[in-house]
């Protein structure tokens, strides 16, 4: 070491040159001679634990994580074993929180789909009202469902009293049933369009497109034949002319109603629970 050469040399300058023997050295120098060598074995120990400790602080600063501006964040730096174990013992318990809130979350939302039909069948105050997206007749009238159960109601009734009316001056003419005579064409004619105004409201209530585009058919046959048979009597039967011409006008009506009904419930737009919800609609009443 440093210290003891230093020592050695001081030593060597106190033994006289030429003396062989170790008692010419004063006993104060020996003694001071030891205490420089203790001292200097002290200060090369303390030399060596501080170049231990720099080492140490600087494999610390590498291996830390830092927060992005060079520095180890205090959260780090003041984290001591027992808090690293007291996280670890508490992120199982976070885990085990978070599963059973996404099973809860699960099944509260599983129970709402199975109570909605229920609600939507009995409840008419559960509903959850949302924006109209189907088309109302005429743009302000009512919906389409309402609208071919109103027109095909009224045409049913308009037929029926018109075959009543027919069969009661075919019977004071003395006109039997007989599929010769025009009274009997007519007759079954009307009684056909009386059966589809019929299928025709029950296809409604029942969102059935078919139903209602057999109807939508039938109504453009009739048309078609009114409007032959007012071409050919237009001339000589005026009355007859003016009914017809009412009769196809509601027949067009009735035709714009089913097809504005057959092109919803064909897209999903008018469905039995979305008629409640957001469908449903008239221009006077609630009902």
């Amino acid at each position: 070491m440093i210290g003891d050469d230093d020592d050695n040399e001081k030593s060597e300058r106190l033994i006289p040159a030429g003396t062989e023997d170790s008692t010419a050295i004063a006993a104060d120098d020996i003694k001071r001679l030891k205490q420089r060598r203790i001292a200097a074995s002290r200060q090369n120990g303390a030399a060596a634990v501080f170049v231990t400790q720099s080492q140490q602080q600087s494999h610390d600063a590498a291996v830390a994580p830092t927060n992005g501006t060079g520095t180890v964040p205090q959260s780090v730096q003041r984290r001591s074993p027992q808090s690293a174990t007291g996280a670890a013992e508490q992120q199982p318990q976070q885990q085990q929180m978070q599963r059973t809130q996404q099973q809860q979350q699960k099944q509260s939302t599983d129970a709402r789909k199975n109570t909605a039909p229920q609600q939507l069948a009995n409840d008419d105050e559960s509903y959850v009202y949302e924006p109209k997206q189907g088309h109302n007749l005429f743009f302000f009238l009512c919906d389409s469902k309402r609208a071919v159960l109103i027109l095909n109601t009224f045409d049913f009734f308009v037929l029926a009293l018109s075959m009543t009316r027919g069969w009661k001056i075919a019977q004071a003419n003395g006109v039997g049933f007989d599929m010769t005579n025009e009274f009997t064409k007519k007759f079954i004619t009307q009684s056909c369009a009386l059966f589809v105004n019929v299928s025709t409201i029950l296809g409604a209530m029942w969102y059935s497109t078919s139903i209602v585009a057999v109807g939508f058919i039938f109504k453009c046959y009739q048309l078609v034949v009114s409007s032959m048979s007012a071409a050919t009597h237009w001339q000589t039967d005026t009355e007859f002319v003016a009914t017809v011409a009412v009769m196809a006008g509601l027949n067009v009506v009735s035709l714009y109603a089913s097809g504005i009904f057959m092109w919803e419930t064909y897209k999903g737009i008018l469905t039995k629970e979305t008629y409640q919800k957001r469908e449903k609609y008239s221009c006077c009443c609630e009902c």
